[in-house]
């Protein structure tokens, strides 16, 4: 993994999670990077989220939150049942973007992102984004971007286990796990499912 440096100073990383789960959003985080020693420290010490231990992803969570401009967006299980996936994994992470554009406003940035396949048919005309095939193991902003945006996800699926502990959202994260899909044929659909992925036990 390396720190960008082919690029300008200024970078936007975006990455998304829960695009496969068949519960809870699909979020998406965009953070900002604008080369900074303490940032490019920080950045140092960053993996590929799903390389990382819980602790370990709270911590990094903590520091690129606590030193980087950053911003999340989330799209509901129900958005995902009415646009599709695709759709949605495009459109949270361009308002995640969009939204720390506006926060942060910079003449010259270059956005970098996690692939998405067919992007260009979901992308508004005036985004620019450079998507990179496994981005997130190959760019140490993008990595930056999927630990926020898991980190927060795994944290409202825990609070959605709360309300619903009967599903064990807290364990799974609402991804189609064995004790998960057992859980739905025992209780059914709760409001967080998506059922455009849960078709086969939607009837």
């Amino acid at each position: 993994m390396r720190y960008n440096k082919g690029m300008s100073e200024a970078i936007i990383a975006s990455d998304e999670v829960g695009r496969g789960a068949v519960a809870g959003p699909i979020v998406a985080a965009a953070v900002l990077c604008r080369g900074f020693r303490k940032e490019r420290l920080i950045l140092a010490k960053v993996k590929d989220s799903k390389l990382l231990t819980a602790r370990q992803r709270q911590i990094l969570f903590l520091l690129i939150t606590g030193n980087f401009d950053w911003q999340i967006q989330a799209l509901s299980n129900k958005y995902i049942d009415r646009h599709g996936i695709q759709m949605a994994n495009i459109r949270v992470m361009e308002k995640a973007i969009n939204k720390l554009l506006a926060k942060r406003p910079i003449d010259s940035v270059n956005i970098i992102a996690d692939y998405v396949g067919g992007a260009k048919k979901y992308l508004s005309a005036d985004t620019e984004i450079k998507f990179f095939k496994k981005g997130d193991e190959l760019y140490q902003e993008i990595a930056a971007a999927s630990i926020v945006a898991k980190v927060f996800r795994d944290n409202l699926m825990g609070k959605w286990h709360k309300k619903y502990p009967q599903y064990g959202f807290a364990r799974h994260k609402g991804y189609g796990t064995k004790e998960h899909l057992k859980n739905i044929r025992a209780h059914g659909f709760s409001p967080l499912h998506r059922h455009s992925f849960l078709k086969a036990l939607d009837r």
